[in-house]
């Protein structure tokens, strides 16, 4: 069993290794032939940006923004999924919600979450919100993929399901919990999935725009490099982000979709 589940590992982190191997040879191909900024500062190379990041670790830099950014993250996601779900079950259960709501959460969840942010900076950092501003993007921005996850999930309930629970005369709370709550499980997960990353997305606009004003997160790192042209320190901060986004995925998401499908018979044990 244990030669097994190595195995499976090994065959999971291989294609990762080759993607992280082909991305850090495609950079470091880019350094080689000499591609710099307009104004003559040169790319920095995947050393460049490690060394950047160990700098800022070594100048108590980069630890207290990477736990600013991922506790902004995990508030503002856990409000959005909280207003989304509730969002979502009214909407998807009322017809006339339905045809009220339906199409605005679909036009929110297109609306790129940037927008959000000069509205955030005006009516909240102005008035010394600054970390509810942050809250507020990334609601704003997750919500809705939450919403119409449950929605597009209960939609895609076959109606067997109903009559079944009729028959055994499941109401109320039951009829959620053993029924619809189970049936939209899956998609429900991919919502939340899709939601993780617009609210990444989005937390990282309001750090970039708003972040000075606030605790100095990965987005505020971002931008110092930019106004200072420390290239090294603009990768160090995007190698950050991207890797926080990879471990949340493979962390948190992916062996809960995993649990689901293994337990669905849809995976093997």
């Amino acid at each position: 069993m244990t030669t097994a589940r190595l195995a499976r590992a090994g065959r999971a982190l291989l294609p990762r290794v080759l993607a992280i191997a082909l991305l850090t040879g495609a950079w470091q191909l880019l350094v080689v032939i000499g591609v710099q900024s307009p104004t003559g500062v040169p790319l920095p190379g995947p050393g460049d940006a490690v060394g950047a990041m160990a700098d800022l670790t070594r100048q108590g830099l980069l630890l207290p923004a990477l736990l600013n950014t991922i506790t902004r993250a995990a508030t503002g996601y856990a409000l959005a999924l909280v207003i989304g779900t509730i969002i979502g079950a009214a909407v998807a259960r009322v017809p006339l919600l339905r045809s009220a709501v339906g199409s605005l959460l679909a036009g929110l969840q297109a609306l790129p979450s940037v927008v959000w942010v000069p509205i955030a900076a005006l009516f909240l950092v102005a008035g010394g919100h600054d970390e509810n501003a942050m809250y507020f993007v990334v609601v704003m921005g997750a919500f809705p993929s939450i919403a119409m996850g449950v929605m597009s999930s209960y939609d895609n309930i076959p109606p067997l399901t109903f009559r079944l629970a009729r028959s055994l005369g499941a109401k109320g709370p039951q009829l959620y919990r053993h029924f619809i709550f189970s049936a939209l499980l899956p998609g429900y997960v991919a919502g939340m999935k899709q939601a993780w990353a617009f609210s990444w997305r989005s937390l990282m606009a309001a750090e970039l725009i708003i972040g000075s004003l606030a605790g100095a997160g990965l987005g505020t790192l971002l931008d110092n490099g930019r106004a200072l042209l420390d290239l090294p320190e603009m990768f160090a901060a995007v190698l950050t982000i991207l890797i926080v986004g990879i471990a949340v995925d493979d962390v948190i998401f992916s062996p809960v979709e995993r649990a689901l499908l293994r337990r669905r018979g849809l995976l093997a044990a």
